[in-house]
Protein backbone atom coordinates (compact mmCIF):
# COMPACT_ATOMS: atom_id res chain seq x y z
CA UNK A 1 0.00 0.00 0.00
CA UNK A 2 1.30 3.45 -0.85
CA UNK A 3 1.81 6.03 1.85
CA UNK A 4 -1.12 8.05 0.53
CA UNK A 5 -3.37 5.00 0.37
CA UNK A 6 -2.50 3.96 3.90
CA UNK A 7 -3.20 7.45 5.20
CA UNK A 8 -6.59 7.51 3.47
CA UNK A 9 -7.48 4.12 4.94
CA UNK A 10 -6.44 5.22 8.43
CA UNK A 11 -8.58 8.35 8.16
CA UNK A 12 -11.53 6.25 7.03
CA UNK A 13 -11.03 3.83 9.89
CA UNK A 14 -11.10 6.75 12.29
CA UNK A 15 -14.34 7.87 10.66
CA UNK A 16 -15.73 4.42 11.35
CA UNK A 17 -15.55 5.27 15.00
CA UNK A 18 -12.22 3.72 15.80
CA UNK A 19 -12.31 0.38 14.01
CA UNK A 20 -8.67 -0.01 15.01
CA UNK A 21 -9.54 0.55 18.66
CA UNK A 22 -11.31 -1.51 21.26
CA UNK A 23 -15.04 -1.56 20.52
CA UNK A 24 -16.89 -4.06 22.69
CA UNK A 25 -20.27 -3.97 24.28
CA UNK A 26 -20.44 -4.22 28.05
CA UNK A 27 -21.52 -7.86 28.28
CA UNK A 28 -20.05 -11.04 26.86
CA UNK A 29 -23.56 -12.22 26.10
CA UNK A 30 -24.21 -9.69 23.37
CA UNK A 31 -21.32 -7.34 22.79
CA UNK A 32 -19.35 -6.86 19.62
CA UNK A 33 -15.82 -8.27 19.64
CA UNK A 34 -12.71 -6.21 20.07
CA UNK A 35 -11.74 -4.75 16.71
CA UNK A 36 -8.61 -3.49 15.06
CA UNK A 37 -4.90 -3.70 15.41
CA UNK A 38 -4.54 -5.01 18.98
CA UNK A 39 -6.97 -7.81 18.24
CA UNK A 40 -5.69 -8.74 14.81
CA UNK A 41 -1.98 -8.08 14.37
CA UNK A 42 -0.63 -10.45 16.99
CA UNK A 43 -0.33 -13.66 15.05
CA UNK A 44 1.24 -16.84 16.26
CA UNK A 45 0.82 -20.58 16.06
CA UNK A 46 -0.23 -22.72 18.98
CA UNK A 47 2.81 -24.61 20.33
CA UNK A 48 2.68 -28.35 19.69
CA UNK A 49 3.35 -28.95 23.38
CA UNK A 50 0.30 -26.92 24.48
CA UNK A 51 -1.91 -29.98 24.75
CA UNK A 52 0.36 -31.49 27.40
CA UNK A 53 0.29 -28.40 29.62
CA UNK A 54 -2.16 -28.28 32.49
CA UNK A 55 -4.75 -25.72 31.41
CA UNK A 56 -5.20 -24.17 34.84
CA UNK A 57 -1.46 -23.88 35.34
CA UNK A 58 -1.30 -22.13 31.99
CA UNK A 59 -4.09 -19.76 32.99
CA UNK A 60 -2.39 -18.81 36.23
CA UNK A 61 0.93 -18.24 34.44
CA UNK A 62 -0.52 -15.89 31.83
CA UNK A 63 0.62 -12.27 32.17
CA UNK A 64 -2.13 -9.91 33.26
CA UNK A 65 -2.18 -6.82 30.98
CA UNK A 66 -3.72 -4.74 33.78
CA UNK A 67 -0.88 -4.92 36.25
CA UNK A 68 -2.64 -2.48 38.56
CA UNK A 69 -5.74 -4.65 38.91
CA UNK A 70 -6.51 -5.49 42.54
CA UNK A 71 -6.03 -9.05 43.76
CA UNK A 72 -9.13 -11.24 43.60
CA UNK A 73 -9.04 -11.64 47.41
CA UNK A 74 -10.38 -8.08 47.76
CA UNK A 75 -11.95 -7.66 44.34
CA UNK A 76 -15.17 -9.46 45.22
CA UNK A 77 -15.67 -7.09 48.15
CA UNK A 78 -14.46 -3.86 46.55
CA UNK A 79 -15.90 -3.95 43.03
CA UNK A 80 -19.70 -3.54 42.85
CA UNK A 81 -19.97 -5.10 39.38
CA UNK A 82 -18.12 -8.25 40.46
CA UNK A 83 -19.99 -8.44 43.75
CA UNK A 84 -23.40 -8.07 42.11
CA UNK A 85 -22.56 -10.54 39.34
CA UNK A 86 -21.47 -13.19 41.83
CA UNK A 87 -24.60 -12.63 43.90
CA UNK A 88 -26.71 -13.19 40.79
CA UNK A 89 -24.88 -16.45 40.07
CA UNK A 90 -25.56 -17.62 43.63
CA UNK A 91 -29.24 -16.77 43.34
CA UNK A 92 -29.72 -18.16 39.83
CA UNK A 93 -26.80 -19.96 38.15
CA UNK A 94 -28.02 -19.29 34.62
CA UNK A 95 -25.87 -19.01 31.54
CA UNK A 96 -26.59 -15.29 31.40
CA UNK A 97 -25.43 -14.76 34.98
CA UNK A 98 -22.26 -16.79 34.44
CA UNK A 99 -21.52 -14.62 31.40
CA UNK A 100 -22.05 -11.47 33.44
CA UNK A 101 -19.70 -12.74 36.16
CA UNK A 102 -17.05 -13.60 33.58
CA UNK A 103 -17.44 -10.19 31.99
CA UNK A 104 -17.04 -8.45 35.35
CA UNK A 105 -13.75 -10.25 35.91
CA UNK A 106 -12.55 -9.52 32.37
CA UNK A 107 -13.21 -5.84 32.95
CA UNK A 108 -10.90 -6.03 35.97
CA UNK A 109 -8.22 -7.94 34.05
CA UNK A 110 -8.70 -11.14 36.06
CA UNK A 111 -9.00 -13.53 33.17
CA UNK A 112 -8.39 -16.79 35.00
CA UNK A 113 -11.49 -16.20 37.12
CA UNK A 114 -13.44 -15.26 34.00
CA UNK A 115 -12.35 -18.56 32.47
CA UNK A 116 -13.51 -20.42 35.58
CA UNK A 117 -17.01 -18.98 35.37
CA UNK A 118 -17.34 -19.64 31.65
CA UNK A 119 -16.33 -23.29 32.06
CA UNK A 120 -18.67 -23.63 35.05
CA UNK A 121 -21.48 -22.41 32.85
CA UNK A 122 -20.79 -25.12 30.30
CA UNK A 123 -20.60 -27.73 33.04
CA UNK A 124 -23.80 -26.65 34.78
CA UNK A 125 -25.97 -25.43 31.90
CA UNK A 126 -24.65 -27.23 28.85
CA UNK A 127 -23.29 -25.96 25.52
CA UNK A 128 -24.06 -22.37 24.58
CA UNK A 129 -22.75 -20.44 21.59
CA UNK A 130 -22.31 -17.26 23.65
CA UNK A 131 -20.11 -19.02 26.19
CA UNK A 132 -17.94 -20.63 23.52
CA UNK A 133 -17.66 -17.28 21.77
CA UNK A 134 -16.61 -15.64 25.04
CA UNK A 135 -13.98 -18.34 25.64
CA UNK A 136 -12.61 -17.85 22.13
CA UNK A 137 -12.27 -14.10 22.73
CA UNK A 138 -10.72 -14.68 26.13
CA UNK A 139 -7.95 -16.91 24.77
CA UNK A 140 -7.46 -14.70 21.72
CA UNK A 141 -6.96 -11.58 23.82
CA UNK A 142 -4.75 -13.55 26.19
CA UNK A 143 -2.27 -14.15 23.38
CA UNK A 144 -3.18 -17.82 22.80
CA UNK A 145 -5.53 -17.80 19.80
CA UNK A 146 -4.87 -21.48 19.18
CA UNK A 147 -6.52 -22.29 22.49
CA UNK A 148 -9.59 -20.35 21.39
CA UNK A 149 -9.94 -21.81 17.89
CA UNK A 150 -11.98 -24.85 18.92
CA UNK A 151 -14.28 -22.67 21.01
CA UNK A 152 -14.80 -20.29 18.09
CA UNK A 153 -15.72 -23.18 15.78
CA UNK A 154 -18.16 -24.54 18.38
CA UNK A 155 -19.83 -21.14 18.64
CA UNK A 156 -20.35 -21.03 14.88
CA UNK A 157 -21.63 -24.62 14.86
CA UNK A 158 -24.21 -23.83 17.54
CA UNK A 159 -25.15 -20.42 16.09
CA UNK A 160 -24.54 -20.55 12.33
CA UNK A 161 -26.59 -17.39 11.79
CA UNK A 162 -24.65 -15.32 14.33
CA UNK A 163 -22.58 -12.56 12.76
CA UNK A 164 -20.73 -12.12 16.05
CA UNK A 165 -19.68 -15.78 16.14
CA UNK A 166 -18.41 -15.73 12.55
CA UNK A 167 -16.56 -12.48 13.24
CA UNK A 168 -14.89 -13.88 16.38
CA UNK A 169 -13.78 -16.93 14.42
CA UNK A 170 -12.34 -14.61 11.79
CA UNK A 171 -10.24 -12.71 14.32
CA UNK A 172 -8.89 -15.94 15.82
CA UNK A 173 -8.00 -17.27 12.38
CA UNK A 174 -6.34 -13.98 11.49
CA UNK A 175 -4.15 -14.07 14.56
CA UNK A 176 -3.15 -17.60 13.65
CA UNK A 177 -2.00 -16.36 10.24
CA UNK A 178 -4.87 -18.00 8.32
CA UNK A 179 -5.70 -14.86 6.37
CA UNK A 180 -7.94 -16.28 3.63
CA UNK A 181 -10.03 -18.26 6.10
CA UNK A 182 -10.31 -15.19 8.32
CA UNK A 183 -11.52 -13.10 5.40
CA UNK A 184 -14.09 -15.77 4.56
CA UNK A 185 -15.39 -15.67 8.14
CA UNK A 186 -15.72 -11.89 8.10
CA UNK A 187 -17.60 -12.15 4.81
CA UNK A 188 -19.89 -14.81 6.29
CA UNK A 189 -20.59 -12.51 9.23
CA UNK A 190 -21.90 -9.93 6.77
CA UNK A 191 -24.05 -12.58 5.09
CA UNK A 192 -25.56 -13.36 8.49
CA UNK A 193 -26.05 -9.66 9.27
CA UNK A 194 -25.53 -7.09 6.49
CA UNK A 195 -25.37 -4.39 9.20
CA UNK A 196 -22.35 -6.00 10.91
CA UNK A 197 -20.10 -2.96 10.54
CA UNK A 198 -17.42 -4.53 12.74
CA UNK A 199 -16.97 -7.38 10.24
CA UNK A 200 -16.70 -4.86 7.40
CA UNK A 201 -14.10 -2.95 9.43
CA UNK A 202 -12.13 -6.17 9.82
CA UNK A 203 -12.31 -6.79 6.06
CA UNK A 204 -10.92 -3.29 5.60
CA UNK A 205 -8.12 -4.15 8.03
CA UNK A 206 -7.26 -7.32 6.09
CA UNK A 207 -7.30 -5.52 2.74
CA UNK A 208 -5.15 -2.71 4.10
CA UNK A 209 -2.55 -5.15 5.43
CA UNK A 210 -2.48 -7.20 2.24
CA UNK A 211 -1.88 -4.23 -0.06
CA UNK A 212 -5.37 -3.93 -1.57
CA UNK A 213 -5.66 -0.20 -1.12
CA UNK A 214 -8.72 0.43 -3.27
CA UNK A 215 -10.70 -2.37 -1.64
CA UNK A 216 -9.63 -1.19 1.82
CA UNK A 217 -10.84 2.36 1.16
CA UNK A 218 -14.23 1.12 -0.08
CA UNK A 219 -14.61 -1.24 2.88
CA UNK A 220 -13.65 1.44 5.40
CA UNK A 221 -16.23 3.80 3.93
CA UNK A 222 -18.86 1.08 4.07
CA UNK A 223 -17.96 0.25 7.68
CA UNK A 224 -18.33 3.92 8.64
CA UNK A 225 -21.73 4.16 6.96
CA UNK A 226 -22.96 0.94 8.54
CA UNK A 227 -21.87 1.97 12.02
CA UNK A 228 -23.55 5.34 11.65
CA UNK A 229 -26.77 3.63 10.61
CA UNK A 230 -26.62 1.18 13.51
CA UNK A 231 -26.02 3.92 16.05
CA UNK A 232 -28.86 5.99 14.63
CA UNK A 233 -31.26 3.06 15.08
CA UNK A 234 -30.26 2.32 18.68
Amino acid sequence: MTGTGRMIAIVLLAAAGGACASVERRTLAGRFIRQGTPAMDLGGVRPASMRSIDRHALLRAMPNPRVSAPPTASLEASDPAVRDALANVMLAPTTEHYLEAADAYVNQGVRDRAHDYLTRSLSNNGPDARVYDALARLWRDWGQPGEGLGHAHRAVYLAPDSAVAHNTLGTVLYRLGQIKDAEASFTQALVADPRAWYAMANLCHVSMNTGRTRAAIAQCRRAAALRKAVRASE
